[in-house]
């Protein structure tokens, strides 16, 4: 349990770096939303977002829904043995959902935290030598990245998808089983969790 414990404080220090900066040459301003119907509207030319890599496909409207604990389903965080309602958080970079598992010794935890506070991936490209684990990858073919402040595959990883200009959300995991197969390759889960979440703000 005590390496559950600091896994979860280094997915909570994840957010805090990407939370509590600003990017050169401007301030991160407020999240936009593409409208207000809930549906997927198509981006005339790639979005830049600076220093994080263009969006290509459809925006997202993270404003769709009213808050974190509706980015995922109940029977799709039932397949992941959690039943129990999520705790809204506060954290750095935005309001946060956080689920425990019903097993709490061999399950996964789960936060999604929409990243109101953060300017999309931006200020995570600006700070990427802050993070020893730092991949970009896509997630349902939206940039995202695949982070972590340790370098040990400890059984935590953070996962953040942009799905429109300056807006993003990201997912945190940690596999509490240290015999599961996840535990080794925990951002592969965090990245399939962002990908329901991507096909749930598609509708």
């Amino acid at each position: 349990m005590r390496r559950a414990v600091l896994a979860v404080a280094a997915a909570v220090s994840f957010t805090v770096l990407v939370g509590c900066t600003s990017v050169s040459g401007g301030t991160p301003g407020p999240a936009t939303t593409t409208g207000g119907s809930g549906t997927p509207t198509e981006a005339s030319e790639p979005t830049s977002t600076g220093n994080a890599p263009a969006i290509t496909g459809p925006e997202l409207d993270l404003g769709k829904v009213s808050g974190p604990c509706d980015l995922l389903k109940a029977d799709q965080l039932a397949a992941r043995g959690v039943t129990k309602p999520g705790a809204k958080e506060a954290d750095p970079a935005g309001p946060t959902c956080q689920w425990e598992p019903d097993d709490v010794v061999r399950g996964t935890s789960i936060g999604v935290t929409i990243m109101s506070k953060a300017n999309g991936l931006d200020d995570m490209y600006a700070n990427r030598a802050q993070f020893p684990v730092f991949e970009p990858t896509e997630v349902a073919g939206y940039p995202a990245v695949n982070g972590d402040i340790t370098d040990a595959k400890h059984g935590a990883c953070s996962t953040a998808v942009l799905v429109a200009k300056g807006e993003a959300f990201l997912v945190q995991i940690v596999v509490n089983d240290r015999n599961a197969p996840a535990y080794s390759t925990p951002c592969s889960e965090s990245s399939a969790v962002a990908a329901t979440v991507v096909g749930n703000l598609k509708g």
